[in-house]
């Protein structure tokens, strides 16, 4: 099928590198964030943590993440202002990708932690009100559906409050509890392997949920499938109770005997290590400078390539601990608890982040393909739909961009909400991410103001609080805490600079339409007035005569006259034509014809060389008027 807009193809293209661009920035920022907590713990690597996301975002993406997407972002926007002009929309989509790019791309290099749904919302925002004022943003629509009862800009607004303080309380509290029950005891170790089964069970319901709340929903939704938050609920408990039974029965056996030859291996390395000191301190030779890269200490070119494109894996997030005082400080003064029971939650840490980018690639990259897919809609369709399938193709770049961007660029927010905020090991972030995903969950079901990036910031200052006032680094919580407000107020207004320079500019398209629609509506009055002129013509002998009482020779005068005037104007030989012009023209024409025509002066003779009536005669005395053999539209 051929695009009705076939002229805005550029608008696909432009979209579609903006789009992977804001991929790749929200995979740089938000992915980052959301793995912030396990590779700061230490439970994942970077290098890890990109494999990850490449298969989970991936798979969730494109198993749950290709459903109707809507294609105005939280309500934000009023569909209805943009209904004639689709592709005006379209175009400050792709404003709106792009200026998201550049805040992503900066606020990443800043180490700032921001919502990539918010910044999007901040540029719809921005071009809708310079297309239509105040009245193209849903502020505050009452909706008895959510708490507090409004949708649209007041709940973002109000998200920045509820959401930290949530997930602070909620990861507190579980860390409280798992502090006080397993980490503080002598035999600590022993202990993890009997609370781990209800540990998993508890995790794995929250995240099942989680899952099925915030990935999935659309897709178990579609159609008027019947899938309610109860089914969610008691699915996720039997696959939660199924994991207890797998970790007591099978997990626990196998942790232990792994962690027993670590322990192993740790006391045959320390005891290495006292003897060599004992010995003197062996040491190894010294390399020649530059041996270790190959001959001649030059590198080959694939081989700099490659250090260079693997640079954001290898990047030594932890190095922040020695060179920053006050992060130093923050770790050191941190409690430190049995390592081995630490990395028997490691692997739970692992499981929760798995959920958790899972449903970012089933929830999120769906949504966030919302942009490009508008655009490709307006493109083949020519109009604005409420929701949207977007193509495969359309979830490729978005997720390709994700996964990109976590592995070149986001070690900079992983190193500041992972290191940076506060202490986390492996204990205290999966506390971090289970709180993250208790609170969201249960924002789904209340429809609470929540964002994932405002969620596990909250939940890793609740885990420092725990450490005391100094356990967070609150330069960096406020940091973030101003990045959340700015993203609305700065890409709103980025956006409709943006937006304006492109729509108040001058258009090669516009223009010709402009040009043809003032010919058409210019040669439609000349049209008309010619059938009038012809028909006043006929009726000059007789106004003369004064025969026609309601069209007196000077009235005849003054409306000859009238038509001549209107009629002169050509729209083809003036270079810019005054819309107000060609309308008042037509408008003075039409109001010609409804004022002298034969259905307003009304019929019931025959004028000397007028054809009338519906028989199209001609009166037969040549100097007087007869009746009308065939009477049409007579006034009475």
């Amino acid at each position: 099928m051929a695009a009705v807009l076939a002229e805005y193809l550029w608008l696909v293209v432009a979209g579609a590198f903006a789009a992977f661009g804001f991929g790749w920035g929200t995979g740089a920022n938000d992915v980052a964030n959301a793995f912030g907590t396990s590779i700061g713990s230490k439970a994942l690597t970077l290098k890890q943590a990109t494999i990850i996301a490449a298969i989970f975002e991936f798979i969730g993406a494109l198993v749950l993440g290709r459903v109707s997407t809507n294609t105005i972002a939280g309500g934000i926007a009023d569909l209805s202002s943009f209904s004639r002009e689709p592709e005006v929309y379209a175009y400050g989509m792709v404003c709106a990708l792009g200026v998201g790019t550049v805040w992503l791309a900066i606020t990443s290099y800043l180490e700032l932690n921001v919502s990539s749904t918010h910044t999007i919302i901040g540029g719809i925002i921005g071009f809708a009100l310079v297309y239509d004022g105040a009245d193209g943003v849903n502020w505050a629509d009452k909706d008895s559906n959510s708490f507090p009862p409004y949708k649209g800009v007041l709940p973002i607004v109000l998200g920045w409050f509820i959401a930290p303080v949530l997930t602070g309380a909620a990861s507190a509290l579980f860390f409280y509890i798992l502090r006080t029950i397993v980490l503080r005891r002598k035999n600590a170790f022993q202990l993890s392997f009997w609370v781990l089964p209800p540990v998993v069970f508890a995790v794995a319901m929250v995240n099942m949920y989680f899952v099925f709340t915030k990935g999935a929903k659309k897709y178990l939704t579609e159609e008027g499938k019947d899938w309610s938050d109860n089914k969610s609920t008691w699915v996720s408990a039997v696959i939660a109770a199924c994991l207890f039974l797998l970790t007591a029965i099978v997990a626990v056996p196998w942790l232990k005997h792994v962690v027993n030859k670590r322990i192993v291996r740790e006391k045959e390395a320390a005891e290495m290590v006292t003897m060599e000191h004992a010995e003197g301190g062996a040491q190894a030779p010294e390399l020649e400078p530059g041996a270790a890269d190959g001959e001649g200490g030059n590198p080959s070119i694939f081989k700099r390539m490659v250090k260079i494109a693997t640079h954001g894996v290898n990047v030594d997030i932890h190095k922040v601990v020695k060179e920053d005082p006050i992060v130093g400080q923050i770790h050191e003064a941190a409690e430190k608890f049995d390592p081995h029971v630490e990395y028997v939650f490691a692997y739970l840490q692992v499981f929760s982040a798995i959920c958790v980018i899972f449903a970012h690639g089933a929830g999120e990259v769906g949504y966030m393909a919302g942009p490009l897919a508008t655009v490709w809609d307006v493109y083949r369709n020519g109009k604005l739909s409420s929701k949207v399938v977007p193509p495969v193709w359309v979830i490729l770049i978005g997720a390709f961009g994700l996964v990109i961007g976590l592995a070149t660029y986001g070690y900079n927010v992983t190193r500041a909400m992972g290191v940076k905020l506060a202490k986390l090991s492996p204990t205290r972030g999966m506390c971090a991410e289970l709180a993250t995903a208790f609170v969201i969950m249960i924002g789904a079901q209340f429809a609470l103001p929540t964002s994932s990036s405002q969620c596990i910031t909250g939940a890793i200052v609740g885990i420092g609080i725990m450490e005391g006032i100094g356990g967070v680094n609150w330069k960096v919580f406020g940091e973030q805490f101003a990045s959340w407000v700015s993203t609305l107020v700065v890409i709103g207004l980025c956006t409709a600079a943006i937006f304006s320079q492109g729509v108040y500019s001058p258009s090669i398209t516009a223009g010709k339409s402009l040009v043809q629609y003032e010919n058409d509506v210019t040669q439609i009055s000349k049209d008309i007035l010619v059938n009038f002129d012809s028909n006043l013509q006929s009726f000059q002998q007789a106004s003369l005569q004064n025969a026609v009482p309601e069209l007196s020779s000077v009235a005849w005068m003054e409306l000859n006259n009238t038509i001549h005037d209107i009629s002169i104007y050509n729209a083809t030989k003036n270079p810019s034509v005054d819309v107000d012009v060609i309308i008042a023209q037509l408008r003075s024409t039409l109001a010609l014809v409804q004022k002298y025509s034969i259905d307003a002066l009304g019929q019931s003779r025959v004028f000397p060389g007028a054809p009338l009536c519906n028989t199209n005669t001609t009166a037969n005395n040549a100097t007087a008027s007869s009746p009308c053999r065939s009477p049409f539209l007579v006034k009475t």
